[in-house]
């Protein structure tokens, strides 16, 4: 797998792609920083390419570039931005990138983004699920962490260490319990939550903090 990133910023880009070096898939990211790297950028070869595009590069010209990026075959397209209003972010997605990062997320929940994304699915950032405009009315009410609240006391502390990164062998040590227990609640987690796998998973658990028992 190859991961390109393109920004101005090289001290974030390149955090970015330590993070973006944490994937399954162990890939072999490209760091491409200065004002031209977008314009100057050939995407082509590889399978995500993540994008800075914020408030004041967000001109014609840099769109014009987002689209043709977003029509390659191959390439999965994610934007970071240090702008996440729900008009700026419908903008970017109707060209079809597969997810939206706002550089505010926390290091954790970033990874959990390129995660999903590297599975196939499509990151969408808060200001957007919590809106609901028109094109995003589909995502499910669990995704906002609507059905939180029906988990039991061992299953959200299943889902906190969930979103810790941890696997389930890590979480049993950590609860004291064993690896066939800590399967059976995390198919639950993931039933009563309505989502897939572990990384939608612990995105409900970020944005609604999931607190831990007894803090």
């Amino acid at each position: 797998m190859k991961v390109l990133i393109l920004g101005t910023q090289p001290v974030y880009c390149e955090g970015l792609g330590a993070i973006a070096g944490r994937l399954e898939a162990q890939p072999d990211v490209t760091v491409s920083t200065g004002s031209q790297a977008l314009a100057e950028a050939d995407a082509s070869g590889y399978d995500l390419v993540l994008v800075e595009l914020n408030a004041g590069s967000a001109s014609a010209e840099a769109m014009a570039t987002l689209e043709k990026f977003a029509r390659l075959p191959l390439a999965r397209l994610v934007v970071f931005s240090d702008r996440d209003t729900p008009n700026f972010v419908r903008e970017v997605m109707e060209f079809g990138v597969k997810g939206f990062i706002p550089k505010s997320l926390p290091t954790n929940l970033v990874l959990s983004a390129l995660r999903l994304i590297e599975m196939g699915g499509r990151y969408v950032p808060d200001s957007v699920l919590s809106s609901r405009p028109e094109g995003f009315a589909e995502a499910p009410e669990a995704f906002h962490g609507g059905n939180f609240d029906k988990l039991t006391p061992r299953q959200r502390e299943v889902l906190d260490e969930m979103a810790k990164g941890r696997s389930n062998q890590e979480i049993a040590q950590v609860l004291g319990i064993s690896v066939a227990t800590v399967k059976l609640h995390v198919n639950a987690v993931l039933q009563t939550l309505g989502v897939r796998n572990r990384t939608e998973a612990a995105l409900i658990a970020q944005r609604v903090k999931a607190p831990v028992p007894g803090e």
